[in-house]
This record gives C-alpha cells, sequence and structure tokens, in this order.
C-alpha cells in the first residue's frame, strides 16, 4: 500500500452498527486521500476498555526517525510474533472506501519505472477495513501501525514491485480481528479479500503488442 487511502464517505454510524462499537468523539480526518506522512487522526475501531470508534495516529510510534520516515506505519504480519510482540494482542481496524496502490512498468532507456497509480476496493461493497496494530503513547494518544501480508493475485499486479498489500476485512472478518484472533487466519492465502482495482491513469500504460 502507497501509504494512502480515501475515508471520505465511511459512515461511522454504519461502522459502529456493524461492529458494535461506540463512536464517542468526533472531528476525524476524512478525506479522499488520507496520507501516512501527515500523521492524520483518522478513526479506527479497537478494543480496549470496550469497544469503540476513536482518534488514531498512523504510525505505531510516537516518534519516527527523520532518517526512516515509513517505520511504524506498515507493519509485517510475518513479524508479528517477534518485533511487534508486543503489540500483536493491541487490535485495531481502520474503516476505508478503499486504499491507493501503483503498479511499476519499465521505462526504456531510462533507470525510473513508471508509475501507474490504482484505487482499490472491496467487491460491491462501500468500505472495507483495513487491519492494524495499536500503541497507547504516554501523552494517551493512539498511534497505529497498518498490518500487511504477501499480495494476492491481483496485488501482484497492482503492487508488482513489492507483491505485498494490507490485511483487508469485511465486517465479519474484521469483528474476528478485533477478537485477537490468530494473526495467522487473516493472512493470504488463508484469507483472500475479494478485491477490485481501478486503473486510475490508464493514458500511462503502454498499447498493446500486435502479432
Amino acid at each position: 500500500m502507497c501509504y494512502s487511502f480515501n475515508n471520505k464517505k465511511v459512515s461511522l454510524k454504519e461502522v459502529a452498527e456493524e461492529l458494535d462499537a461506540e463512536n464517542y468523539e468526533s472531528d476525524y480526518v476524512q478525506h479522499d486521500k488520507v496520507y501516512a506522512f501527515d500523521r492524520p487522526a483518522m478513526p479506527i475501531v479497537l478494543e480496549h476498555n470496550g469497544r469503540k470508534i476513536t482518534h488514531g495516529t498512523w504510525g505505531l510510534y510516537s516518534e519516527i526517525p527523520k532518517d526512516k520516515p515509513t517505520k511504524g506505519l506498515n507493519l509485517q504480519s510475518e513479524n508479528s510474533h517477534t518485533f511487534y510482540k508486543r503489540f500483536e494482542h493491541n487490535r485495531c481496524v481502520v474503516p476505508i472506501s478503499s486504499f491507493y496502490d501503483s503498479m511499476h512498468l519499465q521505462n526504456p532507456g531510462k533507470k525510473k519505472p513508471i508509475t501507474v497509480k490504482h484505487e482499490v476496493f472491496w467487491k460491491n461493497t462501500d468500505h472495507l477495513y483495513l487491519a492494524g496494530f495499536f500503541d497507547v503513547w504516554e501523552n494517551k494518544e493512539i498511534g497505529v501501525g497498518i498490518v500487511t501480508t504477501a499480495a494476492n493475485e491481483l496485488m501482484s499486479v497492482v503492487h508488482n514491485s513489492k507483491m505485498r498489500m494490507p490485511i483487508c476485512l469485511d465486517a465479519k472478518m474484521a469483528d474476528r480481528f478485533l477478537k485477537d484472533e490468530p494473526i495467522e487466519e487473516f493472512i493470504y492465502p488463508a484469507y483472500d479479500p475479494d478485491l477490485v482495482a481501478v486503473n486510475l491513469e490508464p493514458h500511462k500504460l503502454p498499447p498493446p503488442t500486435l502479432f
């Protein structure tokens, strides 16, 4: 995932009903392009003294080194029992409409590849949930890292540079994730989300070769 998603039209009332969560705050960041590096106060659902919708800052750690700007933004699920052992039972989900990722194509004669931006949705529904681990900082704010897994067939094409994707969940699986079921139940290929992708930059794709 290219550190951005769309949550502008997510209905938090619907999310609260789906996941049986209390929505007791307001003024969440909800935009068509939410960027991780802005460290937004995005709406999340978590299990912490009850299930609730609250603010979460994108980034697991309160301080991110300038020389490692992506540290704690995306967390590899394979490291759940080791590097992220402290957080693996601090479960949350992030309701979104879609997320953005880029396909990389060879650029003849140049080192820098062509990037083709895509928007990824859950098929036939208006929202989905991203799996996350959270930490409560000393100032009582909550930091969130998005948990990733190996790419499925679709995302292997869309995110062909790193072959990764966020753990994407429907409401049923989001509920199970919040109940702290084993992380292995949610990673690909054990679980394969029903995703579709839209090419936002079709003009960048080369024309088909005729034989």
